[in-house]
């Protein structure tokens, strides 16, 4: 059973995560701004998205800078959650440009891939041979870089989520937000990487790790905030990973009612209108051990009319392939 100190803790943690938002003000503008220009440029991001064949095992990610333009477009290719060269797409994508110049250290480092592109094309000899030298499945050798361990995780749910047939899924009645398709990092103006301390970082704020939906369609769908970590272990237990959740979906409900909130939950894939009562998971996404903590599960937060619901998931993973949750994110209707 949670002890009453820790929901004191959790309910702290969003009064300081919103106390920051009300003092810091430029983020409503400019989220206004994002969500003005990504709405009226979805239309040449889905042709972009159509327009060429994602080839698994890399995937396509666009971030919001990327997102408001509607001339050149970079793409970022991944493989395992982590950046291996940049996409370019020109002429609303009659010419795909791959570039793997920022990269090319890391993926010798870390893959054994000594496949240079130099602003090739696309669908040329050379972009074949990289693609097909990723699509051997190389194991990353440079295991330190705690930052891409995470992405690769976070890769690793996503394309678990992202499963259609429910007899595919380990996890059922979940999607991962997507813009045009494109698998989206949604930023925020806060920075809660230290678990010890909330910080307003206006531009050069965190990002989520995964926002998702959640929920059997219609109104009975709600938005999902996931911290992930890499390692469950006593020095971040999974209280802390909660609270840094806690800190992005309070951003997430304080820019649902801010005057740009109705557009991005289109964007967000809703539409019908925003509800009266906005529910929103908070989940901590952890590997799963003798330390689990689920001493939160069905416990809730409220802001003014709104409810953030508190919830785990501690996951086993085998060759970069979930095999089991333990979770308590089963879809119950509110």
């Amino acid at each position: 059973m949670i002890k009453e100190n820790n929901m004191k803790y959790l309910n702290d943690v969003v009064n300081e995560t919103r106390e920051l938002l009300i003092s810091n003000k430029e983020w409503r503008l400019r989220y206004a701004d994002y969500a003005e220009k990504i709405s009226n440029n979805l239309e040449v991001l889905r042709k972009i998205r159509q327009s060429f064949r994602q080839w698994k095992p890399l995937m396509v990610y666009l971030n919001v800078s990327n997102a408001k333009r509607s001339s050149t477009i970079t793409l970022e290719l991944r493989y395992r959650g982590q950046t291996i060269a940049d996409l370019i797409c020109k002429n609303s994508c009659q010419e795909v440009i791959i570039n793997s110049s920022k990269y090319n250290k890391n993926n010798k480092r870390d893959f054994g891939c000594d496949i240079v592109l130099d602003k090739e094309d696309w669908k040329g000899l050379k972009a074949r041979e990289f693609r097909k030298f990723f699509k051997t499945n190389p194991i990353r050798e440079n295991i330190k870089n705690k930052g891409n361990e995470e992405h690769r995780i976070e890769s690793m749910l996503l394309t678990e989520f992202s499963k259609k047939s429910s007899n595919d899924k380990t996890l059922l009645n979940i999607q991962p937000v997507k813009i045009a398709n494109f698998r989206f990092p949604m930023p925020t103006p806060l920075s809660a990487s230290d678990h010890k301390k909330v910080k307003y970082s206006a531009s050069y704020g965190g990002g989520i790790d995964l926002l998702a939906r959640i929920g059997t369609g219609g109104r009975a769908t709600y938005l999902c905030i996931m911290e992930l970590k890499d390692e469950n272990k006593k020095s971040e237990p999974p209280l802390e990973a909660l609270k840094q959740s806690l800190v992005y979906t309070t951003f997430i409900r304080e820019l649902l009612r801010s005057e740009s909130g109705l557009k991005w939950w289109r964007l967000f894939g809703f539409k019908q209108d925003i509800p009266k009562k906005i529910n929103l998971y908070s989940v901590c996404a952890m590997p799963s051990n003798s330390l689990n903590d689920k001493s939160f599960e069905d416990k809730e937060i409220k802001i003014d009319n709104d409810i953030i619901k508190l919830n785990y998931i501690y996951f086993i993973e085998e060759d970069n392939i979930i095999k089991n949750f333990d979770t308590s994110l089963y879809i119950k209707k509110l």
